[in-house]
């Protein structure tokens, strides 16, 4: 039996569509957080080998000692000169330099006074760097580059395409 007066248990229909609306807001604000586009991978990536390449340069300053990046299509290998033997050169001992492969959809290419280097490589030594780069990142969405001058600074940039 029914009493009249009491309240009823339940949502009305206005409640569940405010409950719906907040939810769609707040995915609305999430999804493109969780789910980045090509450029900002792209970006992301690019951001992560200009670190890497401001680390070798701070551990030559501070190491002093040089400190060699090669730089292949896919990758950057890092190494340092032998203490013993300055045409040697072996791979970097600090922990932060390993090598790093690009992103699947990248390609590198170093630039030396706007020319492919022949020996694709960049030495960094306690004082700067041996000679102005530039490291193009290639992707079919958003080229980055990266360029070195010869004091050591470095500056992150997009390229043109």
């Amino acid at each position: 039996m029914r009493r009249s007066g009491t309240a009823e248990n339940g949502f009305t229909l206005i409640e569940i569509m405010v409950v719906l609306i907040i939810i769609g807001i707040a995915l609305g604000l999430t999804v493109p957080l969780l789910f980045a586009s090509d450029e900002e991978r792209a970006r992301r990536e690019g951001e992560a080998v200009f670190a890497l390449l401001n680390g070798a340069r701070d551990e030559a300053a501070f190491g002093n000692r040089a400190i060699l990046v090669k730089v292949t299509e896919t990758e950057l290998e890092f190494f340092e000169r032998d203490a013993n033997s300055p045409d040697k050169w072996h791979p970097a001992t600090a922990a932060t330099l390993t090598t790093r492969k690009f992103a699947p959809a990248m390609r590198g290419q170093l630039l030396v006074s706007g020319q492919p280097a022949n020996e694709a490589a960049i030495i960094f030594l306690a004082v700067g760097v041996t000679r102005p780069f530039q490291l193009r990142l290639q992707s079919t969405v958003a080229p980055i580059e990266i360029v070195g001058d010869a004091l050591g600074n470095l500056r992150f940039k997009a390229a043109t395409p």
